[in-house]
Parts: C-alpha cells; structure tokens; sequence
C-alpha cells in the first residue's frame, strides 16, 4: 500500500499534467473546438476521489486557457460553457461505479460523445438567447444550431480523440480503466 504521501504527490502530478494538456490543447488547438476539455474532465472525474478536485480541472482549464482566447460575447455564453464543463466531470464519476469490462468500455465510448452534444446544444441555445444577430424565433434557434454544426463535428472528434489518447496513457500507466478502481481511487 502506498504512503499517502506519495499518493498526494500523485494526485498532483496528474492535476497538473490533465491542466497542462486541457490549457495547451486549447491554445494550440488545430481547428477551432478540436480541445482536450471535455475529456481531461472527464479523466478527471473518474481518476480524483474528491469530486471538488475533479471539477476545478476543467474550470481552471477555462479559465487560464480563456487569457489568451478571444472573450466569450456575453456573461450567460461564459456561463453555459462553464457549467456545462462540469457534467463530463460526472460522467466520469459514474465510470467508477463496478461493472464488466465490456460495460466499461461501451460506457467510456459514450461518454466520449455526451459532452459535445450537450455543449453543443446548451451553449448555442445561450447564444442565441443571450445576444446574437439571429431572430428571436424558432427560425433563428435553428440557424444558429446549424450554423454551430462544423464545430460541433470537430469538438466531438477533439473528445473522442483526446479521452482515447488519455485512456491508452491511464492504461499504459497501470490504470484500471475498464474495471472497478481500487480502493485508493475510489475514497
């Protein structure tokens, strides 16, 4: 059984390096929304036992990564791209729930797909809502979802992309990913 010394500076090693990855993957993003977000808060809801720990990663993702991006165009946008942050830090809890193998796999494949989608949905609605130039209708609702649509495909694909890069990390680490934690990861 390891100190629980050496299990905090694990702790926060892996903190930082899911911040580093979430921060330099959206400053160097290749096409816009291609990000590391959503699936270092994801990782981060499944690998931290204290769920406040797990949500301030992707919050501090936003945060440090947002003094170098263009500013979000009202304060309900910045809000909904918040908030909505936080749910792939949930679903990467219920990961940590006992299950077969196989369950764990067709679960973490889902998850990969959930966050886009839902960002997706609430932060165009909070933009269309919030400020923008589309009519107050449910005409102009439905030209800024289609006009969200090419980043939508590329967040997904970001998602999909970075929770599998950071999955095969966790494995190559000696990570449980497709079993139940032990329980040092699950306290």
């Amino acid at each position: 059984m390891r100190s629980s010394l050496s299990r905090n500076a694990q702790d926060l090693l892996v903190f930082f390096l899911l911040l580093a990855i979430g921060v330099a993957g959206r400053w160097g993003q290749p096409a816009w929304c291609f990000t590391p977000t959503a699936a270092v808060a994801i990782f981060a809801g499944w690998y931290f036992a204290r769920l406040a720990v797990a949500a301030l990663v992707p919050l501090a993702v936003l945060a440090i990564s947002d003094l170098l991006l263009p500013a979000y165009d009202s304060i309900p946008v910045l809000l909904a791209t918040y908030g909505i942050m936080i749910v792939p830090v949930l679903l990467g809890r219920w990961q940590r729930q006992p299950q077969a193998k196989v369950s764990a796999a067709l679960r973490w494949s889902l998850f990969s797909l959930v966050p886009a989608t839902l960002f997706y949905i609430v932060t165009n609605f909070a933009v269309w809502a919030s400020y923008s130039t589309y009519e107050k209708s449910l005409v102009g609702l439905m030209q800024c979802y289609w006009a969200a649509i090419p980043f939508f495909r590329t967040m997904l694909a970001g998602d999909v992309f970075y929770l599998g890069l950071l999955l095969v990390c966790a494995m190559i680490a000696g990570q449980p990913v497709l079993q139940r934690q032990n329980a040092e990861l699950v306290a």
